[in-house]
């Protein structure tokens, strides 16, 4: 008879752990708080507009990386349509003046120098590292916790001629790279490439991914993204309960150890299994589900220290007009300042024009969404739950001002609304539980460094494992992917089998 394990969370971890060991013979189901799979990985309907929440570039979208065949094996990733996006974003100044930030790094440069010549030694030492990375392939890997003297000998060998690179660049956060350009504009474009925390290497390794063309965008949005690895689940004989909430992790003592046995859900339905795995929000986890029992001081330190990614407020707006000749993602001043929390008030804003996607739209229409950084995600939840007439109240005026503010750039948006959507911080605990309402768990800042990791198994809690974003700082679905990958290897190892797979259709 197969050992049963339970896992908690269909995210894309969650999705790809079961599939992994429905593939190594294990019996599985999933335990999911939301009526959907995919976690953040979602979309959402409303009027006709299909709102997309997470996917803007996918990482091993083709051939070329261990990522392209990692998905292959859970995704018929031949059959999977892939846009390249040109232009990462373009950054406009309010006064004629902008910065395409192009994919290709040889666009790039030319852009850069002629934009911002005053500022030849930084841009090329952003065009050295992306043209270095372009030449490094990233291997399928495993985790850390099956390394062998041969993993780590094969591991310097192939990352061995980067490392000077890797290391130079992980000590330096974006913000700290852009405030060395004198340049106002292009200190602003690299100052807006990602989180500002995050490392440097982060983005200069993305360029050379898009380059590469190996991190394009899948036509048909998050929510299809998910659906098809739900597809290969339910295919591999696994099961997913929706509207599941789990509330405790059951232990018990057994030859004087302790190790999980089952769960109990929010209506106190208890179930029982061999193996538990967590590919839910770590605090949750840690501090709820196992009552804080089982952690270490490095584990503390990092829920206590670390920098999490921030909550956000995503805006989508359903526009009765074709905006085919703007970039896909811009980036420009507002009209006039918007409050959209206390003492978080925005000048500029990041809008996504999805024309790439027709999916996502009626015919001859727009989707436009922008994603804008919120850090008090306790301040929505507290006053949707206090004040729900104040919280919709609020929504309507952000909604309000922000459109109005973003005319100055895109014209009379009024005037074509067919629909407007504001998820706030609160929508984020609310469907995914994530702490804080973090979009992505961990930022992989120059003080964590580039392979500082959680464990995947807890001190003194055996037949017990951790999957996901907050296991591995940098976030992200190829983490997601490997790490449940991952711990589908270390449950095989513990159970004494190969660990096994295969590519789509093979």
């Amino acid at each position: 008879m197969a050992e049963k394990i339970i896992i908690i969370g269909a995210g894309i971890s969650g999705m790809s752990a079961g599939c992994y060991l429905q593939m190594n013979g294990f019996d599985t189901e999933i335990f999911e708080l939301h009526n959907q799979p995919g976690g953040l990985c979602t979309t959402w309907d409303r009027k006709g507009y299909h709102i997309d929440g997470c996917i803007h570039w996918l990482v091993g979208s083709r051939p070329g990386s261990g990522l392209y065949d990692a998905w292959n094996e859970l995704i018929d990733m031949e059959k999977l349509e892939i846009y390249d996006h040109d232009v990462f974003y373009r950054f406009e100044d309010g006064n004629g003046n902008y910065i395409n930030f192009y994919n290709n790094i040889d666009k790039l440069e030319t852009e850069l120098l002629e934009k911002a010549p005053e500022d030849k030694a930084v841009i090329m030492d952003y065009i050295g590292a992306a043209r270095r990375f372009s030449k490094l392939k990233m291997p399928l890997g495993k985790p850390r916790e099956l390394f062998t003297l041969a993993d780590g000998i094969s591991a310097l060998i192939h990352f061995g001629p980067f490392m000077p690179l890797l290391k130079k660049w992980s000590k330096v956060s974006i913000a700290s790279f852009a405030g060395r350009c004198k340049n106002p504009l292009l200190k602003k474009t690299l100052g807006n490439l990602f989180v500002p925390e995050m490392s440097v290497v982060f983005v200069m390794i993305t360029t050379a991914w898009m380059h590469n063309k190996i991190a394009g965008y899948p036509i048909g949005g998050s929510l299809h993204f998910s659906r098809l690895m739900e597809k290969k689940y339910i295919e591999l004989g696994g099961k997913i309960h929706y509207n599941s909430r789990i509330s405790k992790i059951l232990t018990r003592k057994s030859d004087g150890k302790k190790m999980a046995h089952g769960v109990i859900t929010d209506r106190a339905e208890t179930h029982y299994a061999d193996y538990v795995v967590s590919a839910a929000d770590g605090h949750n986890t840690l501090f709820e589900m196992l009552e804080g029992q089982y952690t270490d001081i490095k584990t503390r330190q990092f829920y206590e220290n670390e920098l999490t990614f921030p909550s956000f407020f995503q805006l989508s707006l359903g526009i009765n007009r074709v905006l085919e000749t703007e970039a896909s993602s811009l980036i420009f001043p507002l009209s006039t300042p918007v409050e959209l929390e206390p003492g978080n008030i925005i000048r500029d804003i990041s809008v996504r024009v999805h024309s790439f996607d027709p999916t996502l739209a009626p015919t001859g229409k727009t989707l436009l969404t922008a994603m804008i950084t919120s850090s008090n995600e306790a301040y929505w939840s507290d006053l949707r739950m206090n004040d729900f007439r104040k919280y919709k109240a609020e929504k309507e005026r952000i909604t309000r001002e922000l459109t109005e503010a973003m005319e100055v750039r895109l014209g009379p948006l009024s005037l074509h609304l067919e629909m407007s959507d504001l998820s706030t911080p609160a929508t984020v605990v609310r469907y995914t539980n994530n702490w804080r309402g973090s979009f992505e768990g961990w930022i992989m800042t120059p003080k964590l460094g580039l392979f500082n990791q959680l464990p995947m198994t807890l001190p003194g809690l055996e037949k017990f494992y951790m999957a996901g974003q907050w296991t591995a700082p940098g976030g992200g679905l190829p983490t997601a992917l490997m790490c449940g990958r991952g711990v589908s290897q270390l449950i095989c190892r513990k159970s004494g089998k190969k660990f096994k797979s295969r590519p789509f259709n093979a």
